[in-house]
């Protein structure tokens, strides 16, 4: 019995002896290190090699991939479980460890700081260089949960960023950020973040290339509020360029559902700046605002009360219905630099495909008067009206809308006029129209051609009808004046032919 229980202390001693040998002297960490080496070659999907390894004191220097190297020093209690270590690591290219990560990145990333505590609590504090800027970090983990996480993020570069993301270079700009989060379980996310972009500027050859929009010089910055409590992030944001201005508060993320309902406001101080988006030219200003709920569908409303009246539209996925009030067509043709050429109130209503580009438009328009234009002026001299003085009390106008391609049915009436169009065409991507007019006057039969841009068509007029019963009027009138009850029976026969 003395003889097994010496053994059982000779065997104890030996283990222990060995533990510390391995653990704790310069030969057993030699005798380690080659065996580390093999199992991380094993486990890793990228080749590892381990440089240094030291546990006392700490020292160790690995290398992961070609162009990673970690570096760890300090102090490890292995029986106590307690640490105090300092860490380097240096990325040159993430792209390298997306075997490891399963993160699609590149670039560089160099971090240093250090890890205290025990297997209760650890505290990771460090600073990182990141898209050439800087960043500090405090995470706290519990029993190996994260558990809180402070960061901030300075001057970075916002092109910097879309590389590292293998995004195209949209733009240059700053970017800071600062994040809270005081619990970083996934059912019970609490914390806040704050983000700010500034000195922006639109890579306008980019931006030609990715979405066709040309002349995009767009100079901009970004702010972005965000409290997250109880699986909800709300947002306060502002997008300031020298194009336009978005603003929403209140917006609401729900992180579980991914759903987003955000109220939004817009303001465009000078239309002339959208031309390189529209290719119309505008003026004047314009505000909007509106919803924008995204869950199985895209929902986006729009309120705007402009040009005298008010617009709502709400767009459902590609399908866009919008309804138009009281709009006047005097401010309307001024905004889109087109002729005054018609005076009144208008409704509409629209309905739009975005995907497919087509649509149909039905408008009224109330109590509406010709302006003197070139048509009038030329009816003036040939038919000696002035139809600038008529009022034509309710004008229909039907469109259907293909891609650019506007045509159009025409019907007006007044009290001693009926003007009429049939497939009267405008292309608006090359600003033409093309269009016939019928005018009956008095119900003598007017037709006027327009032809040409948009702005300044030519105008041409056939009132060859009217100009022969306005003839045989006059001959008639100058014949009974002439002749008085004695005109021939056979003359008369003649001027009815005409």
């Amino acid at each position: 019995m003395k003889k097994f229980f010496g053994f059982i202390v000779l065997f104890v001693v030996g283990v222990t002896g060995g533990v510390y040998w391995m653990l704790y002297t310069a030969s057993g960490n030699s005798f380690l290190k080659p065996l580390i080496e093999q199992y991380l070659n094993q486990k890793l999907p990228v080749k590892a090699r381990l440089e240094e390894f030291s546990l006392s004191p700490l020292s160790i220097k690995l290398y992961v991939g070609k162009d990673t190297r970690i570096q760890a020093f300090g102090t490890l209690d292995l029986f106590k479980q307690t640490f105090d270590i300092d860490y380097d690591l240096n990325i040159a290219r993430l792209e390298e460890l997306e075997p490891l990560t399963h993160q699609k990145l590149r670039g560089s990333l160099k971090t240093k700081g250090s890890i205290k505590g025990d297997k209760r609590k650890i505290d990771i504090v460090g600073r990182a260089n990141v898209a050439d800027g800087s960043a500090d970090y405090h995470l706290v983990v519990q029993e190996l949960q994260a558990k809180s996480l402070q960061a901030q993020l300075h001057k970075a570069k916002l092109q910097k960023i879309l590389y590292m993301l293998y995004q195209p270079h949209f733009a240059d700009a700053l970017v800071n950020g600062d994040v809270v989060l005081k619990n970083i379980d996934s059912e019970a996310l609490s914390g806040r973040m704050r983000a700010k972009v500034y000195e922006g500027r639109v890579d306008r050859v980019v931006i030609a290339k990715e979405f066709g929009i040309k002349g995009a010089a767009i100079r901009f910055s970004f702010e972005d509020t965000s409290v997250i409590h109880q699986g909800i992030v709300t947002s306060d944001m502002q997008l300031l360029s020298n194009v336009v201005k978005l603003f929403s508060r209140g917006a609401k993320f729900y992180i579980h559902s991914a759903k987003v309902v955000a109220p939004y406001r817009v303001q465009i101080d000078d239309l002339r700046r959208l031309y390189f988006l529209t290719k119309q030219k505008m003026r004047g200003a314009l505000k909007l605002q509106g919803e924008i709920i995204k869950d199985r569908a895209l929902t986006v409303t729009l309120h705007s009360k402009t040009l005298g009246g008010k617009i709502d539209a709400k767009l459902v996925n590609n399908n866009l219905k919008a309804t138009i009030k009281d709009i006047k067509v005097v401010k309307l043709t001024h905004m889109l630099y087109y002729p005054r050429i018609f005076d009144s109130s208008m409704d509409a209503n629209l309905h739009y495909n975005l995907a497919t580009k087509k649509g149909a438009l039905q408008a009224q328009a109330y109590d509406g008067r010709i302006l003197p234009n070139k048509m009038t002026f030329l009816l003036q001299q040939m038919a000696n009206f002035d139809i600038t003085r008529e009022i034509y009390k309710v004008t229909e106008l039907n469109s259907t809308i293909n891609d650019k391609i506007i045509v159009s049915q025409l019907d007006m009436q007044s009290r001693l006029t009926h003007i009429s169009a049939n497939n009267a065409r405008v292309d608006l991507a090359k600003e033409l129209v093309d269009a016939k007019l019928q005018i009956d006057i008095k119900d003598m039969p007017i037709f006027v051609k327009i032809r040409g841009r948009l702005k300044n068509p030519k105008i041409t007029i056939d009132a060859g009808k009217m100009l022969r019963a306005r003839a045989k009027k006059e001959v008639k009138k100058q014949l009974q004046k002439r002749l008085k009850d004695k005109v021939p029976s056979q003359v008369k026969e003649i001027l009815n032919l005409f």
